[in-house]
């Protein structure tokens, strides 16, 4: 791939121009990471090297609720170049690839205390070549905001950036919904929270050739809370990889994270969370969970919960477990009547279960049961 030529054609709105190119001679300096880098150990990129990626323009489509102001990102290009000021300083490559690239994405603005009705709505389509959408969210003082961001990809590479900065006393339920196979997809994700905010995130991936979902919640003010929950199906020789850091920066702030993953066939999977608490952030309070359900023998799960202590007067846990279906359990049903391939696929529901009950609006709960619900027979019978 010759980075330097597709960095070259890339054009956009004028006013990010200087940034762009200031991202450009960042990225062209750090290059694609290496598996020798602690962060990437075990998701390898350096295949993009070899495509020839041509940058498209993706289908982004937008239900908007009342309450909430939507422009693209060409439209707002002012406003945007003051959010995105220090982009050209990130460490994470391919976010600096996004930003040397920027042209498509929108801005979501909702203002101080604005009651919003309904759902935030975006789905972004991309077919083949590559795709960097940039989504930036604005909430301010005392509202509530519920995003649902979409991605499907059969083919392709999407390098998608969501930036959400979230005023005091709000509250927003974000979820970030996958559905690929043959793709590439690597997003970041930034929240910035001030004070008694509440953010609830759920991560949803339903495979992927490789997909990598990095989250950074930033607890800036105190009494915020963040909650984190994610879900990965991943079959064939798939592969997730889930990378997460929560940074508490001052005091009285909670988070509470559970991510589970479900790998079949010889998919492989990371999940590496890490809780950062800074020497300021006393009475911090901070869990982290991560289970794991192998279906087969030759599934394979990397799991690193951290947590970084720099205050002595704080409330931290961590924990990951691996395993198989449960043979008692599955036992017990089949006793009962159940058939073997019933019982399993009940056990597997239920797992996944935990994480997508915990989505407050019934319509997406209903809609999220049933794609995972329709998931579970491929893998299961990869698995028989």
């Amino acid at each position: 791939m010759d980075w330097k030529a597709l960095l070259a054609s890339a054009d956009g709105p004028p006013e990010l121009a200087a940034l762009r190119s200031a991202a450009s001679a960042h990225f062209l300096e750090r290059g694609l990471p290496s598996t020798r880098d602690e962060r990437w150990r075990y998701t390898d990129t350096h295949f993009l090297a070899q495509q020839e990626l041509k940058l498209l323009r993706p289908v982004i489509e937008v239900d908007t609720p009342a309450g909430v102001h939507v422009r693209p990102l060409e439209e707002a290009a002012n406003v945007a170049a003051s959010l995105l000021a220090a982009e050209a300083e990130m460490k994470q490559p391919f976010r600096l690839l996004n930003t040397a690239l920027l042209r498509d994405g929108v801005l979501v603005e909702v203002e101080d205390n604005a009651t919003t009705n309904g759902v935030l709505q975006l789905t972004i389509t991309t077919t083949s070549g590559l795709a960097v959408p940039r989504l930036l969210v604005v909430v301010g003082e005392n509202t509530r905001l519920t995003l649902v961001e979409r991605y499907r990809t059969d083919s392709g590479t999407c390098l998608p950036v969501t930036q959400i900065s979230v005023g005091s006393g709000s509250c927003v339920e974000h979820l970030r919904i996958h559905h690929g196979s043959n793709d590439v997809h690597i997003g970041c994700v930034e929240v910035r929270q001030q004070r008694d905010s509440l953010v609830t995130s759920h991560s949803l991936t339903f495979g992927g050739r490789l997909v990598r979902n990095d989250l950074q919640f930033h607890l800036l003010g105190s009494g915020a809370e963040a909650q984190l929950n994610g879900l990965y199906l991943a079959d064939g020789e798939q592969h997730v990889d889930n990378h997460t850091t929560i940074e508490h920066v001052v005091p009285h702030c909670d988070s509470r994270e559970t991510y589970r993953g479900i790998l079949g066939g010889k998919a492989s999977a990371v999940f590496n969370g890490r809780v950062h608490v800074h020497p300021d952030a006393q009475r911090t309070d901070a869990q982290q969970s991560n289970q794991n359900l192998l279906l087969t023998d030759d599934a394979i799960i990397h799991t690193k919960p951290e947590l970084e202590i720099y205050a002595d007067d704080v409330k931290c846990t961590h924990g990951a477990t691996v395993g198989q279906l449960d043979r008692e359990a599955l036992f017990y049903l089949r006793s009962r009547g159940l058939a073997y391939d019933e019982a399993r696929r009940m056990l597997v529901d239920s797992f996944a279960a935990e994480i997508v009950r915990r989505i407050t609006d019934e319509s997406l709960r209903d809609e999220l049961t049933e794609a995972v619900i329709a998931r579970l027979p491929v893998m299961l019978a990869e698995a028989a």
